[in-house]
C-alpha cells in the first residue's frame, strides 16, 4: 500500500525512471538482463540489484539498464566501463544528469560512452509510483557497448 506521505528514507536519489522512456529505450536495445541499482518495487529488469545487495560489488551481465544516485553517479559509471570492457556486461545504458562540468562526466562519460541528451525534462517516478516534479538539471543517456569508445 502506498501512502501519499513522503518516507522519510526518500530522496532523489530514489526517483524511478518513467515507464514510458523505459519503452523507448526497450524498442531500441529491446528488454535489459539486469538493473543493478534499484529498489525491488522499481526494477527496470527481471534480474536486479538492490542498495543491501551492492551492485557495485557484484558482476553485470547482458544488457544493462543503470539509473545511478545522481548524488554519486561516478562509481557507477566506472563500474559500467569495468564490466563492458571486461566482457560482463554487452550494453550499458545509463541515465545520469548532463552535469557536463563535473570531474565524473569527465572521466567516465566524455570519451567513453554515446551521449544522447533528453530534450526538455524528465518526469521521474515518486515513491507511489507516480510522476512527480522535474530535476532542476536536465538528463543525458550515456551508452557503453563493446565496440563504443570506452
Amino acid at each position: 500500500m502506498t501512502t501519499n506521505t513522503k518516507p522519510s528514507w526518500w530522496s532523489s536519489d530514489y526517483w524511478e525512471t518513467p515507464p514510458n522512456l523505459l519503452a523507448e529505450l526497450e524498442k531500441e536495445f529491446g528488454k535489459f538482463d539486469l538493473d543493478p541499482c534499484c529498489r525491488p518495487e522499481t526494477a527496470k529488469a527481471a534480474f536486479f540489484y538492490t542498495e543491501s545487495d551492492d551492485g557495485l560489488a557484484r558482476e553485470w551481465s547482458g544488457k544493462v539498464f543503470l539509473n545511478p544516485p545522481y548524488s554519486r553517479p561516478g562509481p557507477w559509471l566506472e563500474k559500467a566501463i569495468q564490466q563492458v570492457r571486461a566482457g560482463n556486461a554487452s550494453l550499458v545504458v545509463a541515465l545520469i544528469p548532463a552535469c557536463t562540468d563535473t570531474q565524473w562526466f569527465h572521466r567516465f562519460v566524455k570519451g567513453r560512452a554515446e551521449i544522447r541528451f533528453i530534450e526538455g525534462h524528465i518526469r521521474f517516478h515518486g515513491w507511489t509510483g507516480t510522476p512527480i516534479g522535474s530535476p532542476r538539471q536536465p538528463n543525458l543517456l550515456a551508452i557503453y557497448k563493446p565496440n563504443g569508445r570506452i
